[in-house]
């Protein structure tokens, strides 16, 4: 299917990509979500999630229901939501005929219940289940997602939103979640299965054809003039990194990977790299009975990924007035002065220019590695295994500045599980605002500087988020004892 044949299509809009996760959102039709599966309590919500193959309408009544695998077999999965300071006990029961397991994407949980089969649990096989128990320390907007054979699970679906409701938060009309993804789509609407093809590995990863919010293309949300939302977008896609245009709207980011930020107006396009996400306010100013697009021009082809349709009937004829910004991060904060140091270089891929790399130990060839799967390396070395040696290998409480230089041709949304890392400069840049990532966007020959407190102890993973990437030698190691 063309990318380009299905952008022009007509008629494939539904009403639903606001899928809200609080109870104002009365006049949005929502995206099914299975609300039956949760049991609050005041200090626990306990919640089952079955990872089983369903059928989603993604592009419309015009074309098949396109077969995904999904938890609770929706795409996206079931909204979990907690207040700050409650247990989540999830229940993961696996219906696929292969295994599976979930990552807690953000989280700074314990390195048991993070979720990566091999490293902290065995995977969860066909027909048997796995509990999850963990209290969130951080408010803020998360995801869960599959990390086995991420590149193939999570293409088919096996993501949702994950929501840690603050203390106060601010006062909106709505709160809003918008998963953003894209899928490679054949005529029939079919997923193409050619997961973890060559050019998709070496290159950008699987870059899809159709782009999706909460699993509907070309979707239609509707608003009324006076409103305020709260917009949480996640990019759940496997590669595409998103730059989003509100046009005349300008909204304000509030919040980055879940971690508040000295809120700013966002007057030029808002990228949100593959696991990233990114907290918004904004105050619909429309004429009623108006509409406008939301576009996406990350890549040079750019698109409408969706589009606020306005209600006759006004909210109200005026801002909404009221504090937006959020609670500061509780995050340790990393004694730059007294930390060591560790630099990151990333290469491999086409024209990376990497010549050889150690993996297993043995210095190899370009050639030999690629001829066993592997274009990327992190200080050249092939990460894949559990056992290789790790990148970091320090003591719980210590501070730890992190250099990464993308030496590729291509972007690298780098992910670290279990922490969050202070982002200090890019290019040798100092930010006059730091602010806490767990997924930063590398773009090609670009250098950031982090800092962060290695003070949860484990194994983690730190690899990057365009799976096909990881599942090709780019990712490591961080121990912390």
């Amino acid at each position: 299917m063309h990318r380009r044949a299905f952008l022009a299509w007509g008629g494939l809009t539904a009403i639903g990509s606001a899928f809200p996760v609080s109870g104002a959102a009365k006049n949005v039709a929502a995206a099914s979500v299975n609300t039956n599966t949760t049991t609050p309590s005041d200090s626990y919500r306990a919640i089952n999630l079955t990872t089983k193959p369903g059928k989603v309408n993604i592009v419309g009544p015009d074309f098949p229901a396109t077969d995904v695998w999904g938890f609770n077999g929706q795409v996206p999965g079931t909204a979990i939501r907690l207040q700050h300071g409650q247990t989540l006990k999830a229940t993961v029961n696996n219906a696929l005929d292969v295994p599976t397991a979930v990552h807690w994407h953000g989280i700074r949980l314990p390195n048991a219940m993070d979720g990566v089969a091999g490293l902290t649990q065995p995977a969860i096989q066909p027909g048997e289940s796995f509990q999850y128990e963990f209290t969130p320390p951080d408010a803020g907007t998360y995801w869960y997602h599959s990390h086995v054979n991420a590149y193939e699970q999570v293409g088919r679906g096996l993501y949702g939103p994950l929501i840690i409701e603050e203390a106060e938060s601010p006062q909106v009309d709505r709160d809003l979640v918008w998963m953003i993804d894209d899928w490679r789509l054949l005529e029939d609407a079919s997923i193409r299965n050619d997961f973890a093809a060559g050019h998709d590995v070496s290159h950008a990863g699987r870059i899809g054809n159709v782009p999706t919010v909460n699993g509907r293309f070309r979707d239609i949300v509707k608003v009324r003039t006076g409103e305020r939302i709260r917009l949480r977008v996640i990019n759940a896609s496997n590669a595409r990194n998103f730059a989003l245009s509100f046009g005349e709207l300008m909204p304000t980011v509030i919040a980055i990977d879940g971690q508040a930020i000295k809120p700013y107006t966002a007057s030029d396009s808002i990228t949100i790299g593959a696991a990233g996400r990114v907290d918004l306010i904004i105050d619909m100013q429309g004429e009623p009975g108006s509409s406008m697009a939301v576009v996406d021009s990350f890549y040079s082809d750019a698109f409408d990924l969706t589009k606020f349709v306005y209600e006759k009937t006004p909210l109200r004829h005026h801002v909404l007035d009221g504090p937006i910004g959020l609670a500061a991060a509780t995050i340790p904060e990393p004694d730059l002065s007294n930390a060591i140091k560790q630099e990151v270089v990333i290469a491999g891929g086409a024209m990376g220019g990497l010549q050889q790399a150690k993996l297993d130990g043995k210095w190899l060839s370009l050639r030999e590695i690629a001829q066993q799967g592997y274009v990327w390396a992190i200080n050249d070395v092939v990460g894949h295994k559990p056992a290789m040696p790790p990148l970091i290998d320090t003591k719980k409480d210590t501070s730890v500045i992190l250099t990464i230089r993308n030496e590729t041709a291509f972007p690298h949304p780098m992910h670290l599980h279990g922490h969050h890392m202070k982002l200090l400069s890019v290019d040798g840049n100092a930010l006059s605002n730091p602010y806490w990532v767990d997924s930063p966007l590398l773009m090609p020959r670009q250098t950031m500087e982090f800092a962060f407190v290695a003070d949860n102890p484990g194994e983690w993973l730190f690899h990057c988020h365009v799976l096909e990437h990881h599942a090709a030698g780019l990712g490591a190691l961080v121990r912390i004892a």
